[in-house]
Formats: C-alpha cells, structure tokens, sequence
C-alpha cells in the first residue's frame, strides 16, 4: 500500500465517530445539498449498479439508494474499515436497498472490467495517492456509456469569497474539526490538500487524459464546490 494512502485511511479510522457531524457542522449543511447535485449530475437509471468510490461513512451512497427510482445494487469500496462501520449500521437502519461495502484502494479498484454502469467519488479524489492511476482504474470499471461524477471542495475565484475561504479553511476550520473530533492534523490535511488539489480545467485535463470524454464541471455555492463529470466511450 502506498504511503499516502495509509496515513490518509489511519487520519479517517480515527475521525471516523464524529466526522458526519463535522460535515454537517464546518459546511453548515450544505454537504447535503452538494451530495444531491452530484446524484442529480450522475442521473443513474433504475435496475443500474453503482460503484462508490471513497464510500466513506455512506452518506452518498445512502441518498442514492432513497431516491425515488434507486440503482439495484450500489457497492461502495474504501480503505478506512472504521468509516466504512459506521455505513454499514447506518443502511442496516434506513437503506431501502442494500448497500454493499468493500474493503479496497481507488487505484487498484477488486471488481472486473465493464461492471459498473456509474460511478461517483465525493470527497475523495483528493485523497488518491495517484490521482490518474484512480480515474483509470474507475474507467476500467465502468461499461462503455458509464458516467463518472466527482464532487471535490474547491477553491472559490470571486476575490472576496476567495479571502473569507482561505481564511476559515486556513484558522478557524481545523481548530474546530480538531477540538470536536481530537485530531487537528486530519482537518489541517483538509486544507492542505484542497489547496493542493488541481484547478477545474486542470482536473477535467486529468479526466481526459484518463479516457473519459463528454467531461465537464458545474460550480456549486458561489466556487466552494465542484461537481465533474465525464463518461467512458
């Protein structure tokens, strides 16, 4: 396993017990309204299977399976088991379908060529070791026509939002995110690594280069987050 990759699966098995209510509470609950952009961008069909990427906790996954016409199976795959916990005993109580949850790396993703119908990563991209080496490990999943959608935190562009941004993800988040959940290294790795990540055409670049065609990106809450989509052809 890469070095990175098990820090970042350590950093979330020991956040794992608050970091639902850390979502809620540093993005003031707008994380739910962004999960439901990135399902109404993924636009799965019923009877279609699902794959999950960075499942974390369920949240995505979850929602998806409550939808009105919901995907037949949903897999969600991820290397923390403490997060991945937590979602199971949340869809044993309010899953309207099973979700399934597997143990593994974006990068070298346990399932078959051509299995998936779609796939959608929140949050997580970031998180890869090797950001290209996971969009072609999830295109490889994917059937030809497969949508993937990445929802990522991004870095607002209009000056003023920008400032007051930087300032609450660089001071005042990971002091919160540290003294809720007793770990302030996890929530300065937010910052770190969302300053980190590639601008929007940059990102759609890596999804081309990866294989994926029809990519675009849609900007939600004035630039703090993105959703990307592409597809496989």
């Amino acid at each position: 396993m890469h070095q990175k990759s098990r820090r970042v699966r350590d950093m979330f098995d020991r956040i794992a017990a608050r970091y639902d209510l850390l979502n809620r509470l540093l993005s003031a609950g707008s994380d739910l309204y962004w999960r439901s952009a990135a399902l109404s961008a993924l636009d799965a069909p019923p009877e279609s299977r699902i794959l999950d990427v960075g499942v974390g906790t369920g949240d995505l996954a979850l929602a998806l399976v409550r939808r009105s016409a919901p995907p037949r199976i949903v897999i969600g795959v991820d290397l923390a088991s403490g997060m991945m916990r937590i979602g199971q005993s949340k869809a044993k109580k309010n899953a309207s379908r099973p979700v399934r949850f597997v143990c593994g790396d974006a990068e070298t993703l346990p399932f078959a060529a051509e299995t998936f119908d779609g796939a959608m990563v929140a949050f997580g991209v970031r998180n890869f070791a090797d950001v290209p080496a996971g969009l072609r490990s999830i295109r490889r999943t994917l059937r030809p026509g497969g949508r993937l959608v990445v929802l990522e935190l991004s870095r607002p562009r209009l000056p003023v939002i920008k400032q007051m941004y930087q300032g609450y993800f660089r001071h005042l988040l990971p002091r919160i995110g540290g003294f809720i959940s007793g770990d302030g290294d996890a929530y300065r790795y937010l910052h770190t690594s969302v300053m980190g990540f590639p601008e929007r055409e940059a990102f759609l670049r890596m999804m081309q280069e990866a294989g994926f065609s029809h990519t675009d990106y849609q900007g939600l809450s004035l630039g703090i987050a993105t959703i990307y989509r592409g597809e496989r052809v």
